[in-house]
Parts: C-alpha cells; sequence; structure tokens
C-alpha cells in the first residue's frame, strides 16, 4: 500500500513517512502540488494521501478538488493535515469525502497515535476504496435506529446504527426479513431515521447483507438532510 505525503515541512514530511511504514504503508514525500501530481503520473498505484491543507502555496485544497474529480484518482482515501477545526471547515473537509483529519500543531507522538487511530478507524476503505467517507459511531446511549419497508415483504425492518457517513450506514437489523428479501443492489426508497432530533428519510440501496448486518448506501440528499448529516459528523468529530 502506498501514501502520498505532501507537507511543506521535511521533517513533518519524513515523520509521517515513518508513521506509514511502521503501519505497512510506504510513505512518497512530496513538497508541492506540481510534484504531487507528477507522482500520481509516474506510480502505477496510490492508495492514499496526507496532505497539508494551510499553506496557501501547496495548493492542498485544489489538489484534494483534483483528485476527487478525476475518474482515477476519487477513490484515494484521502487525509487533510491543518490547524482548522471550525465547523464550516469540517463540513466542507466531509463534502470532499475525506476520510479524517490530523489536527496541528504537530507533535510526533501525538499525531503519531492519531494516524494510526485513522488508519486502523478506517483499514476498510484503504484495502478496497468501498467506503469515500469519515464514518462515525453513535454513542451506545444515543439508541440512533434507522427502518425502511420493501415492497416485497410485509414487514419495517429496523435496525441499530452501528456507523454512519454522508455516503450511508451499516447496520444491525432487528428483524432481519427471510432469505432473498434483501440483497446486494436491493433498492429502498425511503429509509427513515433521525439524527440529533431531525427526522431524515433518504433512498438508497443495499451494498452489503451478512446475516443480520446490513450496509447501506444513500441516494441524492437534500440540502436539509447533507445539512443534518453533516452537523451530526461534526459534532462526533469534535467530540
Amino acid at each position: 500500500m502506498i501514501f502520498l505525503v505532501m507537507e511543506e515541512s521535511p521533517g513533518i514530511r519524513d515523520s509521517l513517512c515513518f508513521t506509514l511504514l511502521s503501519c505497512g504503508i510506504k510513505g512518497v514525500p512530496v513538497s508541492s502540488y506540481d510534484e504531487a501530481l507528477q507522482a500520481f503520473k509516474t506510480l502505477s498505484v496510490i492508495d492514499g494521501a496526507i496532505i497539508d491543507i494551510d499553506n496557501k502555496e501547496l495548493k492542498g485544497t485544489e489538489l484534494i478538488k483534483e483528485l476527487k474529480e478525476r475518474e482515477d484518482t476519487k477513490a484515494v482515501s484521502i487525509i487533510v493535515h491543518t490547524i482548522q477545526s471550525n465547523k464550516e471547515f469540517v463540513v466542507k473537509m466531509v463534502e470532499f469525502g475525506i476520510i479524517g483529519y490530523l489536527l496541528k500543531p504537530f507533535d510526533e507522538e501525538k499525531t503519531s497515535l492519531q494516524l494510526k487511530s485513522l488508519l486502523d478507524k478506517n483499514k476498510g476503505h484503504t484495502e478496497n476504496n468501498s467506503r469515500k467517507h469519515i464514518r462515525v459511531k453513535p454513542e451506545p446511549d444515543e439508541l440512533l435506529r434507522l427502518h425502511f419497508k420493501l415492497q416485497n415483504h410485509p414487514n419495517m425492518i429496523s435496525g441499530k446504527i452501528l456507523d454512519i457517513s454522508m455516503g450511508g450506514a451499516a447496520i444491525e437489523m432487528f428483524n432481519p426479513p427471510p432469505e432473498g428479501v434483501l440483497h446486494a443492489g436491493k433498492q429502498i426508497a425511503k429509509i427513515e431515521f433521525t439524527l440529533s432530533g431531525r427526522a431524515l428519510s433518504i433512498s438508497g440501496v443495499v451494498i452489503l447483507l451478512k446475516a443480520k448486518f446490513l450496509a447501506l448506501h444513500f441516494g441524492s440528499l437534500s440540502s436539509s438532510n447533507k445539512n443534518a448529516l453533516a452537523r451530526y459528523i461534526f459534532k462526533r468529530i469534535s467530540d
């Protein structure tokens, strides 16, 4: 596995690469936007990137936009390195589809722990790029539930949300339907749940089914649904 590391400071670039190496990931250091684009041209596969977005000369935000717009790089796992942690910034990064961020000021031990935690949390994403959004887990006492109905099944299907992102949710079903009723690719017209007192209703599709565990991908989000999800994710990240 290979990660690009775009960072102004040579010392921080090296430290991040050393941490990646301890996780079994090869870090490729670059010091500019142009070097980063050249690396994507010359290397056959780049699985992820750690991008400093605070230095305007590095053009980190522009690089993220470029990677997410290109068909051959939009699935790259991106972690941002930044001093910013305000709501507007986090919502913007969530919409970009980053998997997480490292907060400055840089501290070798603290940042190393943050990076390892992010990589472990997003292991499935970095291995197969099947998830492109920050995922958060509800607190146990939130009792976050989700439910939906199917045309070919008379009962409402409900379950506990295990994790959720702008792209979808994983749930543990309370009442799994008979075999064959649900399957990968199954369209769901209305997935309903409540976040922080706000009711959401979103279309979706089943992407994975294993016993009572179900992974759902959300369809297009209305502005109100997108805002509610972004606010919830921001709160979980910021806690």
